[in-house]
């Protein structure tokens, strides 16, 4: 049990000191999408900026009062940030998989590619394969329940439907 505790201590303190692991004047990258750029080291700041995932700037120091927020230099203007912002390393690149070429993330997400269920192509193949064709209505089903069912429902009326509840 006591080596248990010593190894989430020792975690915990690896974790909460990734920022450290530079000296005030290097440069950091900002982890998060959409980060703030506060400021005073307060979460009720005044927003002087957004920073995007990726983003390089240059590391100041923690503030001495609240560790969780970070003196930071970002597009010429100084402020602070939550430290859960910032790595030493820069954010990997998402990979597409048409061309193999790394594309941003946000213009990932962004696109709808993330979040597409079934295209055109996979509609046209379901049509022509049987198997395919199955799973696609089930699928389409599947889709059209979860829109149409509270999801506090959805569960039970599933199983419903399904036989699965007598």
């Amino acid at each position: 049990m006591r080596r248990l505790l010593i190894g989430l201590a020792a975690s915990a303190l690896l974790v909460a000191s990734a920022a450290y692991a530079v000296k005030p004047g290097e440069n950091l990258y900002i982890k998060t999408k959409d980060a703030k750029l506060l400021e005073k080291p307060d979460a009720k700041a005044k927003v002087l900026g957004t920073l995007k995932a990726g983003q390089e700037v240059k590391w100041k120091g923690s503030d001495a009062k609240n560790k969780l927020f970070h003196s930071i230099e970002a597009g010429g203007k100084q402020g602070f940030t939550l430290q859960q912002n910032l790595s030493p390393n820069k954010p990997q690149m998402e990979i597409a998989s048409d061309d193999g070429k790394p594309i941003d993330p946000q213009a990932f997400a962004s696109s709808g590619a993330a979040t597409k269920a079934l295209s055109d192509a996979a509609l046209t193949y379901a049509a022509e394969t049987p198997d395919a064709a199955t799973l696609t209505k089930g699928l389409l089903t599947a889709e059209g329940i979860a829109k149409s069912v509270p999801a506090a429902d959805a569960q039970a009326y599933v199983a419903k439907q399904t036989g699965g509840a007598k």
